[in-house]
This record gives C-alpha cells, sequence and structure tokens, in this order.
C-alpha cells in the first residue's frame, strides 16, 4: 500500500532547463487515476491552489483512506491516515531542481482536454494550456486526470489537520520514498 500511496503522492513538476516550472495558472480538482499496467487501478481526488500553491490529495484503497498535502513552493508534503490517527509523516523534500523537461511540438486530446507533451527523463507529461497536468505515461503505469473542474479551491482544503504529530518518514523505511515521475504530475 505505501509504494501505491508514495507513487500517488510523489511530487513532480516539469521545469524546462534554466526557466521557472509551468505551474498550473488555475484552481482545479479531479479525480488522479493511476494504472500499473497489471489491473491494478488507484482513484485520488485532488485539489490544487495556484495561489497557494498546494495540491490535496485524498484516497482510500484496501479500507485505509490516507491524505497529503503537499506545498508545491519548498517541496515538503505530509501525508496522515485513519490507520494511525493523530499521526502525520513528512516526506523528504522533491525540489523543482530535480526535474528537467521541455515542451515537445506533439499535441492531443486528454479526457477531452487538449495539452501538449512534455518530455521529461522518465516520464511524458500532457499539460493544458493553462499548464494543469491531465496525464502521465512512464516505464510502467499510465495516470490520468479525470472530472476536471477548473473551480476556485477554498484554503483550508490544504491545512494540515490541527493536532498532528508529524514525524520524519524514515529513509529506511521498505519501498523508499517517492520517486520523481511516478504517476503524479507534480
Amino acid at each position: 500500500m505505501s509504494a501505491v500511496v508514495f507513487a500517488l503522492s510523489a511530487a513532480l513538476f516539469v521545469s524546462p532547463a534554466f526557466a521557472e516550472a509551468p505551474y498550473p495558472t488555475v484552481d482545479f480538482q479531479g479525480d488522479w487515476v493511476l494504472n500499473d499496467g497489471k489491473g491494478m487501478e488507484v482513484r485520488a481526488e485532488m485539489h490544487y491552489s495556484a495561489a497557494e500553491k498546494k495540491m490535496r490529495v485524498d484516497m482510500a484503497q484496501q479500507g485505509m483512506a490516507m491524505s497529503s498535502v503537499r506545498d508545491i513552493a519548498s517541496g515538503d508534503m505530509i501525508m496522515w491516515s485513519d490507520q494511525m490517527p493523530g499521526m502525520g509523516m513528512r516526506l523528504a523534500s522533491i525540489k523543482d531542481d530535480q526535474f528537467d523537461g521541455k515542451p515537445t511540438d506533439e499535441t492531443k486530446t486528454v479526457n477531452g482536454e487538449d495539452c501538449t507533451v512534455w518530455e521529461m527523463p522518465t516520464t511524458q507529461v500532457c499539460l493544458t494550456g493553462d499548464k494543469i497536468p491531465v496525464e502521465v505515461v512512464g516505464d510502467g503505469f499510465a495516470s490520468s486526470l479525470e472530472n476536471l473542474q477548473r473551480t476556485a479551491q477554498d484554503a483550508a482544503i490544504f491545512a494540515v489537520p490541527e493536532g498532528l504529530n508529524i514525524v520524519d518518514m524514515p529513509t529506511n523505511m521498505p519501498g523508499g520514498g517517492p520517486t520523481p515521475g511516478q504517476s503524479m504530475p507534480f
């Protein structure tokens, strides 16, 4: 389960060499769907605030509910689960400079959204004109954003629950930490 959560929550934002990363320019929400190519599909609800540069992901898998909030600017991500009430885990920061990508001339339509394909070292990401990632494809997985709604997001959605005892994720955790480029667009 932790590998699925890490894959879903892995922070990746494409950034062209020597330029600012193309962050989404509008608030949005939708369903992020990950398929590992072996028959496993994981669905997560995603919210993004352009003003706050924060992302929230909520998912339920195998009877466990899990949430995470990522501060895109700092790279910090906090995860918590109903299986460990009152506890949260801070994942190692993932910085923009760990990614190097550039747009291609290829365009396509994903779930009704026109987008431009960006080449990354290990993935392809398709970004809409307002820089919303609607598809990420890599070795052994494909993911896409369904039910996209461009709608204002309440800042309270991105708050970590009060009273959460946050600990740093151990570096020797089985399955490792998030791998940049796996399934999530940022």
